[in-house]
């Protein structure tokens, strides 16, 4: 696994010792930041469910002011460390959560009218998939400029949005990229 752009494109990442952990390939996450590179620059990220960390070290690679690792276990958040430290990151610019995504998004959203780009890869077929949808489904634009959830080709967790918001599903392979942003016309989308 390797970064795929920015500064430290082609370095290493280390996957950690957790089996369950599912990185994102190097394919998914170049077609990723090649789609949102415009978003990337005046908001912080937060890369939910984070795993060993390689879509918020991709953002941070390639530019990202801030970015807020956020995952429940201990072995995840110790290898995102290991990872950043591995690549001189400059601790100024990134934190380690340990926290339940869905909860730390809510909270997040609630407490800070900052508008926020989420990353989430959620492990496949579990609630915190279903927890951060319903996040997502209750977000307004002004919080989330753009929101991007990775799940299985053939799940659809965030068709029949609400109307304010712009939904785009790309698929590789057994993997499926969920764009989430706000519409043209949606009130509050020339603010975002």
């Amino acid at each position: 696994m390797r970064v795929t752009g920015g500064q430290w494109r082609g370095r290493r990442l280390g996957s950690g010792r957790d089996p369950a952990v599912r990185p994102s390939t190097d394919r998914v996450r170049e077609a990723l930041f090649n789609q949102i590179a415009p978003w990337l620059e005046d908001h912080p990220v937060a890369d939910l469910c984070c795993g060993t960390g390689a879509l918020g070290i991709e953002a941070l690679s390639r530019g990202v002011r801030w970015v807020d690792f956020v995952d429940l276990a201990p072995a995840s958040l110790a290898t995102v460390r290991e990872n950043l430290r591995a690549l001189g990151a400059d601790p100024g610019r990134w934190a380690l959560r340990r926290a339940d995504a869905a909860r730390w998004l809510e909270r997040r959203l609630a407490a800070d009218g900052n508008p926020l780009v989420v990353l989430a890869d959620p492990p496949y077929g579990g609630r915190a998939a279903s927890d951060l949808v319903a996040v997502l489904r209750r977000a307004t634009p002004t919080a989330l400029p753009l929101a991007v959830l990775e799940h299985p080709a053939s799940d659809h967790p965030l068709a029949g949005v609400a109307p304010h918001w712009e939904c785009r599903t790309r698929t590789y392979g057994g993997t499926a990229l969920t764009l989430l942003r706000p519409a043209a016309d949606a009130p509050e989308a020339a603010d975002a």
